[in-house]
């Protein structure tokens, strides 16, 4: 994993340094009657958001489900964005701090970021994590209340993943509208979005990771599981589509499925059956709300993207999910030429 990363962060640097020759691949001619361009205009803005990683355990025979999630937080920080300049800095408020008694403690480490240019998304992620607690633990264990969940502070998590995806009507509509702020989407507008994406989740326990005291008619055939991995290849393809309201309010709503190939690790031992080639599929949603006064405006966005792991023959599915969620305020400023 640390050699997947290293990898990852080189190819990243890469991107980086070529990012300028490849202006003109990237960027877009607009049609001002739709799209109004701040590349001259400095934007400062504060915003808190919360970015977790969730890990469904499904009986497949039944509807029966459990979730894990890490103790999350909120963030609060300042960004400023400046033509293909940005930055922002943030760190986690105490006062809105989960209940480390209830849910347990989770070290974390983790890179997410998602990039919008006038032709394409890049969602990059990389997130570390270890300790989960049970969500609802009361409603599946009899010994524990709605004051504690079960905590697992053995089990962790390593999550890799780059999805590049193109905007076919990048003329028309704006990503940046709605969830980057430095372009203002005039018109309502939509379009056909289509890429690939590469995607590596692990998790891993001291023990099982279905806690021993879950009725023994589920899982069955997976209570002894505490080892899983996915690496996936997907193409994607989706729609994306801007309503403007009331001439300054935006509404954007897209969803991306993606379908492709994945290699699948369970347990500790190597078994042909389990971890040979098989079909692969995630999907992504984005939401994003917002609306301008003048120069100031707010947005609230979310991000979530779901990678499944089925076994056809086993009663277990496993979903590795993301979720991000940021609320915005800021300020334009214009500047000299």
């Amino acid at each position: 994993m640390k050699i997947i990363f290293t990898v990852f962060c080189f190819l990243i640097f890469n991107f980086s340094a070529e990012a300028k020759s490849l202006n003109g691949y990237l960027t877009a001619k607009k049609d001002t009657n739709y799209i109004e361009n701040y590349y001259n205009d400095l934007i400062i803005r504060l915003y808190s958001g919360e970015k977790t990683h969730s890990l469904d355990l499904n009986d497949l025979n039944g509807p029966y489900h459990l979730k894990y999630l890490p103790n999350g937080y909120f963030n609060l920080g300042t960004g400023v964005n400046f033509r293909s300049f940005g930055l922002s800095l943030a760190t986690k408020v105490p006062v809105f701090q989960n209940s480390e008694f209830k849910h347990g403690e989770t070290k974390r480490f983790g890179i997410q970021s998602y990039i919008y240019s006038s032709k394409f998304t890049v969602d990059l992620l990389t997130s570390f994590l270890k300790g989960y607690y049970l969500v609802n633990s009361s409603t599946h264990l009899s010994s524990y209340t709605k004051d504690k969940d079960y905590q697992r502070p053995d089990i962790s998590s390593a999550n890799i993943g780059v999805s590049v995806n193109y905007i076919f009507n990048n003329s028309r509509f704006s990503y940046r509208a709605a969830f980057s702020d430095t372009e203002r989407q005039k018109k309502s507008a939509g379009s056909l979005i289509a890429g690939g994406s590469v995607i590596s989740y692990r998790t891993k326990a001291d023990s099982a990771i279905v806690p021993r005291e879950i009725d023994p008619e589920y899982f069955m055939k997976s209570r002894d599981i505490s080892k899983s991995g996915v690496l996936a290849f997907n193409a994607n393809i989706g729609y994306a589509y801007s309503f403007v309201f009331l001439k300054n309010g935006i509404f954007t709503l897209s969803y991306v499925l993606g379908t492709g190939i994945q290699d699948n690790t369970f347990g500790s031992e190597v078994d042909s059956e389990i971890n040979r080639w098989r079909f692969s599929m995630n999907h992504s949603g984005r939401l994003g709300v917002g609306y301008r006064f003048n120069r100031y405006y707010l947005r609230i966005g979310v991000i979530r993207s779901t990678q499944y792991t089925n076994l056809k023959y086993n009663d277990l599915g496993i979903g590795n999910g993301t979720n991000f969620m940021q609320v915005s305020l800021g300020k334009r400023f214009s500047l000299r030429k």
